[in-house]
């Protein structure tokens, strides 16, 4: 009797073992508490950083969520400026702010306000400030979408021309594409090596000419379609390329609209890394187009120097 006793009390106590060892494996995937995080987790180096939560050693203010980045970036290049006296070329100094609030998935509400140092530098396709709402996920085979307006938007401009404007910013559809893992093993040179397709299409309600006239309704805008890449090379040193095609461009076509554009550089997309980049978006031609600005080169486009941030 007793030796049927404690053989029960161990098949009960090797149960209960085993049910302790199961529950210990649980996990519980919790952010880090404040005293956790300030004492175990501080970052010394501002180079180890990941984000403002590592350089504040706080856990609050949204601090550490990834929902807000962006950076600042000084831009440079030369502007060309045509007008009834000729052809004028000044070089533009100005700093730009560029947020990203990502609100839900992988939607945000992206903003850029420049500070220009130099006013004459102005040209129809540069703005004081710029702003976009949509899905945008880096990801390949996934689709984004949204609105995004880049005209020549100005700090000066009323509420009436702000919602004239509004209407001729676009809505965009487009789909990313990677290469596949086999080729992009054969091109690998680092873990950055990448090549990024995407295929898009745009719409504009309204569009403006050269002369300010502005043209179009709700079913007879200006669509735009167009396809892009973009090759990491190594290190996160790239370079990008996009074509342009207007299904109208006798009449919706505009001097400032390119049929190609490219850039170059190196841009390090983690918080506190500085990056150097070029690009040229507006303008570019081929050469069996017609071109307002034939002088229009390498020069005019945009050379900035950049420090990220994600908060």
């Amino acid at each position: 009797m007793i030796k049927s006793k404690v053989q029960i009390l161990l098949f009960f106590f090797s149960v209960l073992f085993q049910l302790n060892q199961v529950i210990g494996q649980i996990r519980v995937d919790e952010e880090p508490k404040l005293y956790y995080w300030e004492q175990i987790h501080r970052q010394k180096k501002l180079k180890d950083a990941q984000d403002f939560r590592d350089v504040f050693h706080k856990d609050k203010f949204l601090l550490g969520k990834k929902r807000i980045s962006g950076n600042i970036s000084y831009n440079t290049g030369r502007v060309m400026v045509v007008d009834g006296a000729g052809v004028h070329n000044y070089y533009r100094n100005a700093l730009a702010f560029y947020t990203r609030i990502r609100f839900f998935e992988e939607f945000s509400l992206n903003t850029i306000f420049y500070k220009d140092f130099n006013p004459k530098a102005a040209t129809r396709w540069i703005s004081d400030y710029s702003y976009a709402i949509g899905r945008y996920n880096w990801r390949p085979n996934k689709f984004n979408f949204g609105y995004e307006n880049y005209i020549n938007n100005k700090y000066t401009d009323d509420f009436k021309t702000f919602k004239e404007k509004f209407l001729e910013g676009y809505y965009f559809l487009s789909y990313n594409q990677s290469l596949s893992e086999n080729l992009t093993n054969k091109i690998k040179l680092d873990s950055t090596t990448n090549v990024k397709l995407t295929y898009f299409t745009r719409y504009s309600i309204r569009y403006r000419d050269e002369n300010e006239v502005v043209h179009g309704t709700f079913f007879n805008g200006k669509p735009t379609i167009g396809a892009s890449m973009r090759f990491t090379i190594f290190r996160d040193i790239y370079i990008e390329g996009a074509v342009y095609g207007y299904f109208n461009p006798k009449i919706q076509k505009q001097p400032w609209d390119p049929d190609y554009t490219y850039g170059f550089g190196y841009f390090n997309w983690r918080s506190f890394r500085c990056s150097l980049t070029y690009g040229n978006w507006a303008v570019n031609h081929f050469s069996w187009n017609k071109t307002t600005y034939p002088k229009y080169g390498f020069l005019d486009g945009n050379f900035r120097f950049v420090v990220n941030f994600i908060w």
